[in-house]
């Protein structure tokens, strides 16, 4: 494999002629840049995550042009957010998710329906067809939450009412968008829907549900048992990180995204998980791979061929509706619903702005768009501005609507 790279990297390798050394130039330029950028980041009290899309650009086409979006960095950046996924999925509680109750399923689908359907229409509007319009509105769908639960914790209101709220919603959310984007994608990629397309995914969505049901029934004995027999001290650890990525592979195989069997194995998992007390061990995996996906995010931009294919007056345009649909759809879809689910006026905003922020599951969408063909460079810049603006926003209204 030939990896390209620009004249700086060429002779910094004219005296290192293994191609391993090149892979290792690569990796290593992305988790330096990731890491510094994290930093600076969470110094401004921002999300991480933002560091490393900006990373991606510093040493991208978009600035310094010091790497390619090369097979390395992809292929670890792919393991990185299914694990990512996986992770989200141990993260939450299916209790958790009774306890918030009818409300927060209420305020999840009111936010995906009304910003799927605003993004569909925008996109169409602005004349791009069918299948882009669809990826388009499932970008959109999703919130973030670990923006989410950032910020509310900041506030000290993670246990209020509100709080409880939006991460039961926020957690629906996902498990709505994730739903849609597997269905998206297999349906885009089968370029046609018709009940012999549809057989698949229907299939792989029971095998989702029947691994679900039993990992959440006997994943404790299974992962216990192995636990008490084995000599490996990473046993568990090994035991549930495998049963998640098999999952995964599993469900790709019935046409669905990997990243839905990835997210449902975590949530089966999550009990037997906080039992041996592992998190720590995934949230170290997640913080050292995740980043490379989100810098080969990053890398992907190219704001360049932006200027050289259309015109700027219509990428700004196309940037502005996209990012004005993604926030009005979650402040007014999800807050309209806590209205009338019975919550007051200021606690219905609060809900909806804090439903607001994307930095995940959407940018996993973006790419797999991008990758495919579907998406346009343009949109794919208007879904990182997107991100940006959300998440740069969110903790600050969110303090106002509440502390006022």
């Amino acid at each position: 494999m030939v990896l390209k790279h620009t004249s700086l990297l060429y002779g910094l390798g004219a005296w290192i002629e293994l191609e391993e050394a090149f892979i290792l130039i690569d990796l290593t330029l992305v988790i330096l840049f990731a890491k510094l950028f994290e930093e600076a980041m969470t110094r401004i009290r921002q999300p991480p995550l933002l560091g490393d899309l900006l990373a991606g650009m510093i040493i991208g086409p978009t600035v310094l042009g010091l790497i390619r979006a090369t097979h390395n960095v992809e292929a670890i950046g792919w393991l990185g957010v299914v694990i990512l996924i996986f992770l989200a999925g141990l993260e939450s509680s299916i209790e958790d998710l009774k306890k918030y109750g009818i409300q927060a399923i209420v305020v999840a689908l009111g936010g995906v329906v009304a910003t799927f359907s605003l993004a569909f229409l925008v996109s169409s509007y602005l004349g791009y067809g069918f299948a882009t319009s669809l990826f388009v509105a499932v970008i959109l769908a999703p919130t973030s939450v670990s923006v989410t639960v950032a910020t509310l914790m900041n506030l000290g209101m993670i246990r209020s009412r509100v709080g409880e709220i939006v991460i039961g919603a926020a957690v629906a959310d996902d498990i709505y968008a994730m739903v849609l984007f597997g269905l998206t994608h297999s349906l885009v990629i089968e370029e046609s829907i018709s009940p012999t397309s549809l057989y698949p995914m229907a299939i792989g969505l029971v095998f989702v549900l029947a691994v679900f049901l039993l990992l959440y029934k006997y994943s404790d004995a299974i992962v216990g048992g192995i636990a008490r027999k084995s000599r490996l001290m990473d046993a568990p650890h090994s035991q549930v990180l495998i049963i998640g990525l098999a999952t995964a592979t599993i469900t790709a195989y019935f046409r669905l995204s990997p990243l839905i069997g990835a997210y449902f194995a975590g949530l089966a998992l999550s009990p037997v998980v906080r039992g041996h007390r592992l998190e720590h061990f995934y949230t170290l995996l997640v913080n050292f791979i995740s980043p490379f996906f989100f810098v080969y995010a990053g890398i992907l931009l190219d704001p360049w061929s932006i200027l050289a294919s259309i015109e700027l007056s219509k990428a700004i345009v196309v940037t502005t509706l996209i990012v004005l649909a993604g926030v009005l759809g979650k402040v007014v879809g999800c807050g309209l619903a806590a209205k009338l689910s019975g919550l007051n006026t200021r606690d219905s905003l609060a809900i909806g702005v804090a439903m607001m922020p994307r930095a995940g599951v959407d940018l996993v969408i973006a790419v797999t768009g991008l990758t495919l063909g579907i998406l346009t460079m343009e949109l794919y810049f208007a879904a990182l501005v997107l991100i940006y603006v959300t998440s740069i926003l969110t903790p600050a209204l969110i303090k106002h609507l509440l502390k006022a």
